[in-house]
C-alpha cells in the first residue's frame, strides 16, 4: 500500500516571492546606501568649513605680528592645500586718515578649498602706525 497525496502541504515559498523579496531589499538598500553617502559628504563638507573657519581666523591673529600689515593684495597656500587671500585697504576718508593719529585698515582674509569654488572670508579692522609723510 502506497499512499501519495494529492497535493503537496508543505509549506515554503515560491520563486516570484524570493523575487520580490529580493528586489524590496535590493531597492531599500540602495536607498540606504545613497542616505549614508549623503551624509558623509555633507560631514566632509562640515569639516572642511570648519578647517577653513579655522585657518582665516589664524590668519586674521597673524596680522601685524607675523604677516605685516601692508596696504594690497596677498595669497599663498596651507601646509593641508587650502588657499589663503589677504586684501588690505585703508579705513576711512581722506579726511579721516588726515585727522587720525594712527592708520585704521580692512584686512579681509580668505580660505578658499575644492579648486577655489568654496571658500570663507572674515573681515577685520586693524590699527596701525601712520605712514611717515
Amino acid at each position: 500500500m502506497n499512499k501519495t497525496p494529492a497535493h503537496s502541504t508543505e509549506g515554503g515559498f515560491t520563486l516570484v516571492e524570493v523575487l520580490v523579496a529580493l528586489t524590496i531589499l535590493s531597492i531599500s538598500l540602495g536607498v540606504l546606501l545613497g542616505v549614508f553617502s549623503t551624509a558623509l559628504d555633507r560631514t566632509r563638507e562640515s569639516n572642511s568649513e570648519t578647517i577653513a573657519d579655522s585657518l582665516t581666523q589664524s590668519l586674521l591673529a597673524e596680522m601685524g605680528s607675523a604677516l605685516p600689515l601692508a596696504v594690497g593684495d596677498s595669497k599663498g597656500t596651507f601646509a593641508n592645500g587650502f588657499h589663503w587671500r589677504l586684501h588690505i585697504e585703508p579705513y576711512g576718508s581722506s579726511e579721516d586718515v588726515q585727522a587720525w593719529p594712527v592708520a585704521a585698515l580692512v584686512v579681509s582674509a580668505s580660505t578658499l578649498w575644492d579648486d577655489d569654488k568654496r571658500s570663507v572670508t572674515l573681515s577685520t579692522l586693524r590699527i596701525a602706525p601712520k605712514a611717515s609723510q
